[in-house]
């Protein structure tokens, strides 16, 4: 994640915003004003703009303007994009902790989804900060003797970020409806997924 890239994202949207704006009387004031006022919190509501964005494109193929052709050029940021980071426990607990913290206190809509295996599972499972108190590993035979890291707390501690916790075999309609709700979570979401 790159936060160069994040910031010409942000302003190719401003472009692509502006440029629709400015031509209304081309396309149509209400055409422009549906693109631009759309909700885009939901899957369907997405699908609804996706298909509007591509009448907006067949319109602009047809104007012979640099203001069309530039805006043809950036108009698919008039949909909203998802982010999401995946990694494993040890990335997330710990080697790549600073990272994921730093993107979720930076108050994004950025999600995260952590595979928890509450170990070190490309090392053959040693035991990491995730790995639950007394718990055997293969490199820890004896247990472990510390507890272990709540990422879950630490998150809401921010107290803008949404979090839940799922088990992708117990229940996949909890899976699902945590997906769905960190993905429409207007801000950062960690969803851990044991």
């Amino acid at each position: 994640f790159g936060l160069g890239m994040r910031i010409t994202a942000d302003k190719q949207l401003d472009v692509a915003r502006q440029l629709l704006a400015g031509m209304g009387n081309q396309l149509g004031d209400a055409f422009v004003k549906e693109i631009l006022e759309a909700r885009q919190t939901v899957e369907s509501e997405l699908v609804e703009q996706r298909v509007r964005v591509d009448a907006l494109k067949a319109k602009l193929a047809e104007l012979n303007s640099k203001e069309a052709k530039h805006l043809l050029s950036v108009a698919d940021q008039l949909v909203r994009r998802s982010v999401w980071l995946v990694g494993g426990d040890g990335w997330a607990y710990d080697i790549g902790y600073g990272g994921v913290d730093h993107a979720l206190a930076s108050g994004r809509n950025i999600k995260i989804l952590v595979l928890d295996t509450e170990v070190y599972s490309n090392t053959g499972g040693q035991s990491s900060k995730s790995t639950p108190t007394a718990a055997t590993a293969k490199f820890a035979a004896g247990g472990k003797s510390g507890g272990k890291k709540d990422l879950a707390m630490q998150a809401m501690s921010y107290g803008n970020v949404y979090v839940a916790r799922i088990a992708f075999g117990a229940n996949p309609q909890q899976t699902l409806l945590a997906m769905r709700e960190a993905e429409a979570y207007d801000g950062p979401a960690l969803i851990l997924a044991y």
